[in-house]
């Protein structure tokens, strides 16, 4: 039995589609498909059904000395529209001086997110009896707050926080107003400049009156009362001084530096030699 060839010419070729056109064609559809239920999912729900991401209402950064509660009470009676105008959100952040800055996201289904920066403390203030002066505005020492200085000179109770240990601590001894608070913050960024030009480390002042600002190295009972101006010249001084003993009076033992006046540091010594010329102990330090 002989095999008949195959007629050639009377039946057109069979032209096959490219594999990869039909594979293009089956995932189109398959995409089309996928955003017809999505779109269908989402109509058939409604807005107030979808289930979105949920967002924080408010979220606290900077230092944690504001309970996030107390800080959730501001933001509640803040009136409508606050956080949508610059004056209303500058107005508002003036009645709480710890808020450093505030910033307000609405997302697309509704829900809104506002961050709040806390400023940090320059300072803890301590009472030197726990009852604080009379004339200020701090609350008795507690165990869970404390009042802090800021670095604009404000003085704001806060919650306690690890941080405190790290701190300059300042003894308050009398009245404290914004001007002193000021006075004290340019101590202690001064003391901070001019560790490099002989002023010593430390970490306690005093505050006795708003010309007089005591410093204690290492709490150590040797003090040195800070100058009122920015320069680190009286530190240098006060370094070449004490490297150098036999500077001093014969007997004078000194427990203070005074600092405040331009070229020249004034001894006060807790005993002399000769009582007659306490008055008139003093070294110029150069």
């Amino acid at each position: 039995m002989s095999t008949l060839p195959a007629p050639s010419g009377d039946l057109p070729p069979v032209q096959q589609e490219p594999v990869s056109r039909k594979s293009w064609k089956g995932k189109g559809r398959l995409i089309l498909m996928g955003f017809f239920f999505f779109f269908l999912t989402v109509l058939s729900f409604g807005p107030g059904h979808f289930a979105f991401p949920p967002a924080r209402p408010i979220v606290l950064e900077g230092w944690p000395v504001v309970p996030l509660k107390t800080l959730e009470g501001w933001v509640e009676k803040a009136p409508e529209g606050t956080f949508l105008k610059f004056f209303a959100l500058h107005e508002w952040m003036e009645r709480h001086p710890w808020i450093q800055e505030v910033s307000a996201k609405t997302f697309p289904w509704g829900a809104r997110t506002i961050t709040v920066r806390i400023k940090k403390p320059m300072a803890v203030l301590r009472s030197s009896s726990g009852i604080l002066p009379a004339g200020t505005d701090l609350p008795s020492e507690s165990p869970h707050f404390v009042p802090y200085l800021l670095p604009d000179g404000k003085i704001l109770t806060g919650l306690v926080v690890p941080a405190v240990s790290r701190m300059p601590e300042v003894i308050v001894r009398s009245p404290i107003g914004r001007s002193g608070g000021k006075n004290l913050v340019a101590s202690i960024q001064l003391v901070q400049k001019c560790h490099g030009s002989g002023a010593p480390s430390g970490q306690l002042f005093v505050f006795r009156k708003p010309h007089e600002i005591r410093y204690f190295p290492d709490r150590s009972s040797v003090y040195l009362i800070l100058p009122e101006e920015g320069s680190c010249q009286p530190f240098r001084l006060y370094s070449r001084l004490v490297s150098r003993p036999s500077a001093l009076p014969a007997g004078v033992i000194p427990i203070g530096y005074d600092l405040r006046f331009k070229g020249m540091i004034l001894v006060r010594p807790a005993s002399v030699a000769n009582p007659g010329k306490q008055s008139k102990t003093g070294s110029s330090g150069r």
